[in-house]
């Protein structure tokens, strides 16, 4: 009895183990290769927000300011930026 339960344990890891193995490996095949094809690249379906606004390689950070305060947005003005650092990520 107890080794049919371990028997069966074992079966069902090592089909366990095969299934993320070939999971592994369609992924790298698909999205790390250098395939020129570009069959493995994600494409936003086209008219939704993400093939609408295209990601941009340049920081944000460096470009030039295009609020300017005061601001009304959602109907609340905003009187100042709070944001004083340049780079606005939270320190410690």
């Amino acid at each position: 009895m107890m080794g049919t339960v371990l028997t069966g344990i074992a079966v069902l890891g090592l089909g366990a183990l095969l299934i993320s193995v070939y999971v592994f490996a369609a992924a790298a095949r698909n999205f790390v290769s250098d395939d020129e094809n570009g069959e493995g690249e994600l494409q936003p379906e086209p008219g939704t927000l993400a093939s609408i606004n295209a990601r941009s390689g340049d920081d944000r950070r460096k470009a030039t300011p295009i609020l300017v305060f005061p601001a009304t947005i959602n109907g609340v003005l905003i009187p100042e930026e709070r944001r004083r650092l340049p780079d606005r990520r939270y320190r410690r």
